[in-house]
């Protein structure tokens, strides 16, 4: 045993148990290391339950009088070094202490590799987003990166240009080609880096590229290093290429970059990013405008050769003001693509007239982010001849500027709209939302969804809307821009900004209420709820999952807006989605705001609610001083409104946050003080229905830190406390009834009693069995082998391995198999 293992066998084990996203498996690794730390700590080095000598000096006594001495958790590198030299000096001392050291570290080492175990995947992710339909030219660029991955160069190359130049395109029609190549799979990302404000945070991309990876959620670290760290170990060895799309800067990359020898990371962005040059040695392709030849051949492949020859002059003029920007070009041939016999003169006026306004503006100083076209209204039929630029050119000597392109293609698509439809793309720009649903549409527009789709069908006609599928829609940042400029004067705006959050309200209350089932909440939209949702809470957390981006834009929407009321009834929303999926970053952002809406409503109660949330996203951060901060501030906001079942929440919280920092009197103590708040909630009072449960939940927490005090008498008392009171509720909870068996088998076996502790693993076992309860049943088979390898019992540690093996296969959870087998390794080894 070195050093160098011990001190990260504890920054293993306390990654996952500090942050909350321990397995059971972790959290045990974690409470058994405050084991070996007090022992650590005495002076003999015996293990007499009666000696209670003063813990190490870098731990801060928590010892219930005539108990052990209780070290609290260790935090940052130095005080792991200081821990694991007394657990080594110890060790030195104490052949016992040193075997039971030894196990602990074979256990974190199982943990450490079942957390790294790559997932059984047919093929791996696909992500990528279908090819472009229509692709002219680029071959010589592309040609490049092609190379580079022949010549086994630097795996990473990025493509930059313009917005609206084709980079997007460029790379995806590249990525298609090639992915034959990766059979190990594709990730693709938008990261939205048109500005700060909108680009995505990188720990945002990495937890969903690890979950597509096959991570558990629980798996996933919540720190942006550890999480940069496991994905470049998931991706060492494997065949994988990775689409960083319209990326805002170097540091929003990094993280996001893997170190495959097999693999290839393709960037896009408006931005050259020398830094990927300098430092990783990137390929680079500047994109510009396609040459004349390709404009036309883009346009002549979206229209076809019939339609563009019929009035082949005024088209080829059409083409030049496009000034080979791809999606001025492609918008465009769609508008000129849907009419059944396409006026090209008409076309090229349009635009000449749109060059000279827009010449006109320029020459009186008008800020372009302050313009907005004329609403939709009849074409003009007038048949004045069209200016007649040189080809490439933006009319009257103005030079070539492929933003104006595109903005010029939009504006005219949008004058061609019907106004319903037209009405439809302002209103889409009152939000930067990354994508919207069909129903979120129809929200905005304050209508039903039959009678939003052929609106959007039109849209999507002109590309001024993209379909991705499944009446879900995108459009590019420029055509966004473009909705946004003539949203600005719309009437009726923030009454439909209103709807739209609204029904991202419903619709996150309806998914959360499956996701975690009879918890309490605040917001009244719970009361509204319809059961739309999913009844699989799996299902129903997907689509949470594949709104996440859109809820936080709803967030800050309505924090825009002035709707408090909304702002923090969203958070609460989310909950269920933060605890089981994570995105701790997006979690403290949204929930900042949600405590911050709370204060503005003045609203005691919801600003408690909201600063337990955040308090939680805080620990998975690893901030527990901020998160012990929120929480005493939610207990006081529920205390100063009266609500006594917000305030026993946060003080429960802050009891869990102590559990974790191995603070266990506290903790015990904070438990009881939560039980008692719970027992003042009278009949008919707010959350009395609640009571019995949460009371028995508070037993059974008490029980647990009873435990880790080792005070285990007390602790077998109040476990079979709350077994009592699980078992005496309207609707008896069995499944847990089986979780306090699990905790009082941990007892049995922290008190000597591994014979005892089997018996109740193996009623807990035929309970969960029952409830279908097939992880808790594996977590509990895995700690019931351990109890039959310590009583001698060694077939009988087979058969339970064998069960937790065969359930965690059904799973799906690699890791967890690989852990299993290596015990089961060690098992054959005895």
């Amino acid at each position: 045993m070195s050093m160098a293992a011990v001190v990260a066998a504890i920054q293993t084990a306390g990654s996952g148990a500090l942050t909350g996203a321990a397995s059971e498996a972790g959290r045990r690794a974690w409470e058994s290391l405050a084991g070996l730390s007090r022992r650590a700590a005495r002076r003999d080095p015996r293990p007499d339950p009666d000696d209670s000598a003063e813990p190490r000096g870098t731990a801060e006594p928590d010892a219930h009088p005539g108990e052990d001495a209780q070290p609290s958790a260790p935090h940052g590198a130095q005080e792991h070094r200081e821990l694991a030299a007394a657990l080594l000096s110890r060790a030195a001392a104490d052949p016992d202490f040193a075997g039971e050291l030894a196990r602990w570290l074979r256990e974190v080492e199982g943990l450490r590799r079942a957390a790294h175990a790559p997932a059984p995947r047919a093929g791996g992710p696909r992500l990528l987003p279908a090819a472009p339909a229509h692709f002219t030219d680029r071959h010589d660029q592309l040609g490049r990166i092609t190379a580079q991955l022949d010549a086994a160069g630097p795996r990473i190359a990025v493509i930059s240009g313009t917005g609206g130049i084709g980079k997007t395109a460029a790379a995806l029609h590249w990525a298609h080609t090639v992915r034959p190549r990766f059979p190990d799979g594709q990730l693709y990302v938008d990261l939205r880096g048109d500005s700060a404000a909108s680009a995505l945070a990188p720990s945002d991309v990495l937890v969903r590229f690890l979950h597509r990876l096959g991570v558990r959620p629980r798996d996933v670290p919540a720190d942006l290093e550890a999480q940069a760290e496991l994905f470049r170990d998931r991706t060492a060895e494997l065949r994988v290429l990775v689409l960083l799309d319209n990326a805002h800067s170097t540091a929003q990359l990094t993280p996001l970059l893997t170190a495959s020898p097999a693999g290839f990371t393709l960037v896009t962005s408006r931005r050259p990013l020398p830094e990927l040059v300098g430092r990783y040695g990137a390929g680079t392709i500047r994109l510009g405008p396609l040459t004349p030849e390709d404009s036309e051949r883009l346009m002549v492949r979206i229209v076809g050769e019939e339609s563009f020859a019929r009035q082949r002059r005024h088209a080829e003029s059409v083409v030049r003001r496009c000034a080979g920007v791809p999606l001025a070009l492609c918008t465009t041939g769609a508008r000129a693509g849907v009419a059944e016999d396409p006026d090209w003169d008409r076309l090229d006026r349009e635009f000449a007239d749109w060059e000279r306004a827009r010449h006109q503006e320029d020459r009186m100083g008008n800020d372009p982010a302050d313009r907005t076209s004329p609403r939709p209204a009849a074409p003009d039929r007038s048949g004045s001849a069209p200016a007649e630029p040189a080809a490439g050119t933006a009319g009257e000597g103005a030079g070539p500027d492929p933003a104006g392109r595109a903005e010029a293609a939009a504006d005219l698509a949008y004058r061609g709209l019907s106004p319903r439809a037209a009405r439809v793309h302002r209103l889409l720009g009152l939000c930067p939302w990354p994508s919207v649903p069909l129903g979120a549409v129809a929200a905005l527009a304050g209508e039903e969804p039959s009678a939003v789709r052929p609106l959007l069908r039109e849209l999507t006609a002109v590309r001024l809307l993209e379909d991705t599928g499944e009446e879900r829609y995108h459009r590019h940042d420029l055509i966004r821009g473009h909705a946004a400029r003539q949203a600005a004067q719309e009437p009726g705006g923030a009454a439909a900004v209103r709807r739209a959050v609204l029904w991202y309200l419903r619709l996150a209350a309806e998914h959360d209420a499956r996701v975690i089932p009879g918890r309490w909440h605040l917001g009244p939209v719970y009361e509204q709820i319809t059961g739309s949702a999913p009844t699989d809470p799996a299902q129903a957390l997907e689509v949470l999952r594949q709104e996440r981006q859109n809820l936080a834009e709803a967030v800050r929407a309505a924090e825009d807006r002035g709707f408090d009321d909304l702002v923090w009834q969203l958070c609460e929303a989310m909950w269920g989605f933060h605890l089981r999926l994570g995105f701790p970053e997006l979690w403290a952002a949204t929930h900042r705001r949600g405590v911050a809406a709370a204060q503005r409503c003045g609203d005691r109660r919801a600003e408690g609610r909201m600063r337990t949330q955040l308090a939680f996203a805080l620990m998975s951060l690893g901030r527990h001083q901020d998160a012990e901060r929120e929480l005493r501030a939610a207990a006081a906001a529920d205390r100063a409104a009266g609500h006594l079942r917000g305030e026993a929440t946060a003080v429960e919280s802050l009891g869990l946050l102590r559990l974790r920092l191995w603070r266990w009197d506290e903790a015990a103590e904070l438990f009881g003080t939560a039980r008692d708040l719970l027992e003042r909630i009278g009949p008919g009072q707010e959350g009395a229905r609640d009571v019995p449960r949460a009371t028995a939940l508070l037993e059974h927490h008490i029980g647990r830190a009873l435990r880790g005090g080792s005070r285990y008498e007390e602790a077998y008392e109040r476990l079979r406390r709350a077994r009592v009171a699980f078992a005496g509720l309207p609707e008896r909870d069995r499944y847990n009834e089986a979780r306090v068996l699990m905790s009082l088998a941990e007892t049995q076996l922290a008190d000597q009693r591994p014979a005892d502790a089997g018996g109740t693993l193996e009623e807990a076992l035929t309970m969960l069995a029952a409830e279908g309860a097939a992880l808790q049943r594996a977590d509990a088979a895995e700690l019931g082998a351990r109890c039959a390898r310590e009583t001698g019992d060694l077939a009988g540690a087979r058969r339970l391995l064998d069960l937790a093996r065969s359930l965690h296969l059904d799973l799906g959870d690699a890791g967890a198999v690989a852990r299993v087998d290596s015990l089961r390794e060690e098992l054959a080894a005895d």
